[in-house]
């Protein structure tokens, strides 16, 4: 093996390899967080041939090894983290003692590997954004609660927020702003039951604003979902703690969630107080720009504690929901008559006094459970008589249902630990935001939102991101993306109502979903950089719908569950075609049919310069899914299995007909180098220089603000937000685009997806996480390895690198950690699941050795291993399946091995 060894002083970093020894000029002691990453790099472009690497440095006095630093601009580095990361290879700190002992090192690189890959760990304290983002990329949840990743003792201000968020848990509230009048439906922060603190003797509350930080670490374990911290701290007097808490959120049972929470007094003994609280006075404050509304949703009904048990019951101001908060403490250094029991001020306090000794370990388990209205409408309020299971029995509950979950979805890599890291790590957000053990087992009424359980942007609302959201459920979870799907089909009434109040037929979607289905789109939103209010016309992304329709056939093909497309799927496919229907309007001088005032996936095209009205004219994305749904529906009809259901709908021959004649005479234009165009009149806008703008502004992702600001409007250049255009090819094969545009008279080239890919590309800011991973996928699908390569790792480090400058401090975006899970399975391993037979055609990156996976299609569970010279194939159900357009069937159980580069199959 190739390992690097390397050694700092003060003013140098040493490297060893290969016998030989490198020198370079560092200074370790004034150097920056960025001047670490550039000796990284350096060190990584001049070894790139190694398989890891040794930070030789001796044994700390307390006998840790580890290398952690605070840099110049107070950042806190860990050593080999760092270097793990820069490198994609396993760093270790050893003891220069140790370092020859070849046959431990390979052992230690193992164990090493394996635990970066299935943990995020962060080391030092932080504030402020830097902090918020690590509070959600360290969130334990289980579908119904979400946590973020605070120390027990972290209080909601600028610099931390510990928050808990309870899915379907919204309430709407009114705020004044300036001469507006605004209301807003929020996530609602719910009532808190983390807190624990202590002081020592007549001090403080130890908070991490008032003890001095000697060190801290946090580690997310994604395999068990224990979120656990180490912090060493000190007084003002000089006393000091170990404190190490763990908390995870139970998997096996939503509406329960614990702490164990450990501390050892290191150099005194005397008197500490021990505090826990439930806080009945959350506020929503999670997101500074709304910070100035009313955040206030619920009020505390009534709370209490006797000895070890405690509760708060507390109902929302508009909607309505009940919420129930419990919490049972047990613990090795008192008995429940020691418990000091205070409610005041919706706040419910026990207190533990007792006299601590010196090098003595302390511990104080929290049982904690939480119900709502909505998910428990029957008994919420019996929580106060809970029997709270012990942590370690939830512990072994949630550890054993997390098995089961990473059995079913993880996506191993070979040979690339940065990728393997952040496939674990999105995969993780996204069956802590959903799940079988909530979701599915106990039937909630909601959907995944586009920030997860994790934080307060975009209100906790449902978008059209559920449309990168799905496959992975409809993959590995189908029943639970059944429930899902159940969510929209509740709401078709409201739907109804809201496009009969609009003047259409069928049923309008809201582009922001939240409680009851009505619209939560703001008619007004505030621009931060020009502090004006400017219209939001972004409800009119009508193409929500087609989403919803999509993720409705997307699991029909692939579960074959007829049933569900009976009692709900074809009622919700002709309400909204209905819809679509009845905006698809003729126009005899063009003798093509129109759709007006809609806006497309990029928002940042509201409406044409100086109109009154917001919306567009003939958004390709739009007309060509319009196409495409009308397709489906016509072969849906014509299947004798629904043609009576859907009769009963009121759909007819009439309509058959109808749907036929658009379909082929939707107004989609082209340019004579086969590029679409985005909507009608966008190639007439004016180009961007966008090179002057990255100089005069760096980050110009949001080029709609900084236009505004400038008096300047989106509206007139060819500038887009994300992929608009292009989402066509993430939905459906180039096949078949091709084919729908063909059908309405154009004729294109075989080349005609990449030049779309190169004219898109280069007008497009990535405003949206959602972005690079649409560009990603096209750019893999016609053979542009490099871009597609460069593109996916951007998204794939979209959010644990917070890559848009704060956003992921309020909240995951699960949008795009989907995104990348389906583009690994769809684009790299070659799996489409939209047809009736599973086809696999890899196109394994080069940074990679191997790619394995499950997933489920049409009833049978698929093992699917991919290197650059073989493909395995394993089904638990004889079926047909295609490898690399060959027809192969499979033995039930059996693996069907196939040597790629000659063709030859065995099994």
């Amino acid at each position: 093996m190739n390992y690097l060894y390397i050694a700092f002083t003060d003013i140098s970093v040493s490297v060893g390899y290969n016998n030989n020894k490198y020198d370079y000029t560092f200074d370790t002691v004034n150097s920056t967080y960025h001047d670490w990453l550039n000796i990284a790099k350096k060190i990584n472009s001049d070894f790139q041939l190694i398989d890891g690497g040794v930070i030789q440095r001796p044994v700390d006095g307390d006998g840790k090894k580890s290398y952690v630093i605070k840099t110049q601009d107070n950042k806190t580095i860990d050593v080999a983290n760092l270097f793990t990361e820069s490198l994609n290879k396993p760093f270790i700190i050893e003891n220069i003692r140790e370092v020859n002992q070849q046959n431990s090192l390979e052992r230690k690189f193992i164990h090493r590997e394996k635990e970066l890959t299935w943990s995020i760990e962060y080391s030092g304290l932080t504030s402020g954004k830097d902090e918020y983002c690590q509070e959600s990329l360290l969130t334990v949840a289980n579908g119904y609660i979400g946590l973020r990743g605070t120390l027990p003792e972290m209080t909601a201000s600028h610099d931390y927020y510990p928050a808990t968020y309870i899915a379907g848990l919204y309430n709407q509230a009114t705020s004044q702003v300036n001469d507006h009048q605004v209301v807003n439906e929020d996530f609602v922060n719910a009532p808190n039951g983390q807190f624990i603190s202590l002081k020592i003797g007549d001090g403080d509350y130890i908070h991490p604003n008032n003890v001095t930080t000697l060190a801290l670490t946090r580690h997310l374990d994604f395999k068990t979902g224990v979120l656990s911290s180490d912090w060493l701290i000190e007084t003002t007097d000089g006393k000091q703690l170990n404190i190490r808490c763990f908390k995870f959120a139970n998997m096996a049972n939503m509406s329960h969630y614990c702490l164990h929470y450990q501390f050892i007094p290191l150099n005194f003994s005397g008197e500490m107080t021990l505090l826990t609280r439930l806080e009945g006075n959350t506020c929503n404050a999670g997101v500074e720009r709304y910070r100035s509304l009313n955040q206030n949703h619920y009020s505390v009904l009534e709370g209490g504690a006797k000895q070890q048990n405690a509760y708060l019951l507390a109902q929302t101001h508009q909607s309505k929901i009940g919420i129930g908060l419990a919490s049972s403490l047990c613990g090795d250094f008192f008995s429940p008559q020691d418990i000091i029991c205070h409610f005041s001020d919706s706040v419910v306090e026990q207190s533990i006094i007792f006299n601590a000794q010196k090098n003595t370990p302390y511990t104080v388990e929290k049982s904690v459970a939480l119900t709502t209205s909505t998910a428990y409408p029957d008994n919420w309020q019996d929580i106060t008589k809970w029997e709270l299971p012990t942590w370690q029995t939830q512990l072994a509950e949630t550890k054993q249902a997390w098995q089961t979950l990473w059995d079913e979805a993880d996506i191993a890599v070979s040979g690339d630990l940065m990728t393997q890291k952040l496939l674990r790590l999105h995969s993780y957000h996204l069956l802590s935001s959903a799940s079988p053990f909530s979701n599915e087992k106990n039937k909630l009424d909601v959907s995944v939102t586009a920030r997860g359980l994790h934080g307060e942007a975009y209100r906790g609302h449902i978008f059209w991101d559920e449309i990168f959201i799905f496959p992975f459920y409809i993959m590995h979870f189908p029943d639970t993306a059944r429930q899902l799907l159940l969510y929209r089909y509740r709401r078709l009434e409201t739907a109804r109502l809201a496009a009969k109040a609009a003047g259409f037929q069928g049923s309008m979607f809201p582009w922001q979903s939240g409680h009851d289905g009505t619209e939560q789109t703001q008619v007004l939103h505030l621009n931060p950089l020009s502090g004006q209010w400017d219209p939001d016309h972004s409800c009119r992304q009508r193409h929500v719908s087609l989403a919803i329709a999509y993720n409705v056939w997307l699991y029909w093909r692939n579960t074959l569950d007829n049933l569900f497309m009976k009692e709900y799927g074809l009622e919700l496919l002709n309400d909204i075609t209905l819809f679509w229907l009845g905006l698809c309007q003729w126009d005899e001088q063009d003798q093509r049919f129109h759709i007006s005032g809609v806006m497309g996936p990029d928002e940042f095209h509201e409406k044409y310069a100086d109109a009154q009205e917001g919306g567009l004219k003939d958004n390709a994305y739009t007309n060509l899914m319009v196409a495409w749904l009308f397709n489906e529906m016509t072969t849906l009809y014509r299947d004798k299995r629904f043609t009576d259901k859907l009769s009963e709908f009121g759909f007819s021959a009439n309509t058959l007909d109808k749907l036929c004649q658009i379909k082929t005479q939707l107004a989609v234009t082209l340019n004579q180098d086969d590029v679409i165009e985005q909507f009608a009149g966008y190639f007439a806008l004016d180009d961007l220089d966008w090179e002057s703008y990255r100089q005069k502004y760096g980050n110009i992702y949001r080029m709609d603000r900084i236009l505004r600001k400038e008096n300047k409007s989106a509206d007139d250049f060819k500038v887009a937000k994300q992929a608009d255009t292009l989402m066509l090819f993430n939905n459906l094969d180039k096949t078949t685009v091709k084919s729908l545009i063909e059908s309405l008279g154009h004729s294109l080239s075989e080349s005609f997806a990449e030049k779309n890919l190169h004219y898109y590309l280069k007008r497009t800011s990535h405003g949206s996480t959602l972005s690079r991973i649409v560009h990603a996928y096209l750019a893999e699908q016609i053979q542009l390895h490099d871009l597609s390569w460069q593109l996916y790792q951007d998204a794939l480090y979209s959010d644990y690198n917070d890559i848009q400058g704060g956003t992921t401090a309020e909240g995951i975006h699960t949008g795009v950690m989907a995104a990348t899970l389906n583009t690994t399975i769809m684009a790299y391993a070659g799996v489409d699941i939209r047809q009736d037979i599973l086809n696999i055609a890899p196109s394994l990156p080069k940074q990679w050795q191997g790619l394995s996976f499950k997933l489920r299609h049409q009833c049978a569970l698929f093992h699917i291993k991919v290197t650059h010279n073989n493909i395995t194939v394993m089904s638990d159900k004889a079926c047909t399946i295609s490898i690399n357009n060959h027809l192969y069937s499979l033995v039930p159980n059996t693996p069907l091995s196939l040597n790629s580069k000659e063709g030859n199959a065995n099994g």
